[in-house]
C-alpha cells in the first residue's frame, strides 16, 4: 500500500497535482429559545403545531453568489426538543412531522414549492418520561435546497412542527436544537 502512495507522489512531482479537493468542514449546533407552544383545546385533542425561524446565515447560507457556489452540503445530523416551561414530560409525543421551507416572500411565513421534510415519526415502543426528546433520524437530512436564497427571497428558512399524541392542555414552551454539518470548498 505504501509503495502506491509513495508513487502517486513521484507522478504528481513530476506532472505537477493540484489538490481534487480543499474543502472545510465545521460541525454548527443551532438553537432557537423559548418557542410558545399552545396548549391543546381539550385533552381528546391529539395534534399541536407550532413554527419558528432561523436566519439562513445560521444555517450555513451567504446571500453573496460568489460565497454561495461554495457551500457543498449542509446536513441535518440531530433535530432535538427540550420541554421548557409548563411541562416536563414529553412522552406524550406519540408522532412528530417537521418540514423546513423557504418562505414565499418577506412578510409572510407562506410555504413555498422549496421545502425539505426532516422527520416523519412514529412511536412503535412504550414512550418513557424526560424533558428531553431526540427526533430520530435515519440518516442526515440535505437543507442545502434550502440555503441559496436570492436577492428577492427573505434570508430565513421556516421550520414547522406537527406532534401528535395526547397534547398537554396548558401552554408550553420549548427549545429546539439543530447539529448541523457544513462543507465549503475554498
Amino acid at each position: 500500500m505504501r509503495s502506491w502512495w509513495v508513487l502517486v507522489a513521484w507522478v504528481c512531482t513530476m506532472v505537477g497535482c493540484s489538490p481534487v479537493v480543499d474543502a472545510s468542514f465545521s460541525y454548527v449546533e443551532v438553537t432557537r429559545l423559548d418557542i410558545p407552544v399552545p396548549g391543546a383545546l381539550s385533552s381528546a385533542s391529539t395534534t399541536v403545531n407550532f413554527q419558528f425561524t432561523f436566519a439562513s446565515g445560521q444555517l450555513g447560507a451567504n446571500t453573496k453568489p460568489e460565497a454561495q457556489g461554495r457551500i457543498k452540503a449542509v446536513d441535518l445530523h440531530r433535530l432535538s426538543i427540550k420541554a421548557k416551561s409548563g411541562i416536563s414530560d414529553l412522552s406524550f409525543i406519540q408522532t412528530l412531522h417537521a418540514v423546513a421551507y423557504v418562505p414565499l416572500n418577506k412578510s409572510t411565513n407562506i410555504l413555498t414549492t422549496r421545502q425539505v421534510e426532516i422527520a416523519d415519526f412514529q412511536r412503535r415502543d412504550i414512550p418513557t418520561a424526560g424533558t428531553t426528546f431526540d427526533v430520530p433520524l435515519p440518516e442526515p437530512v440535505d437543507l442545502l435546497p434550502l440555503l441559496r436564497p436570492s436577492s428577492t427571497e427573505p434570508a430565513k428558512v421556516v421550520v414547522s412542527v406537527n406532534l401528535g399524541g395526547q397534547m398537554p392542555t396548558v401552554n408550553w414552551t420549548t427549545d429546539v436544537s439543530m447539529a448541523l454539518s457544513v462543507e465549503i470548498h475554498e
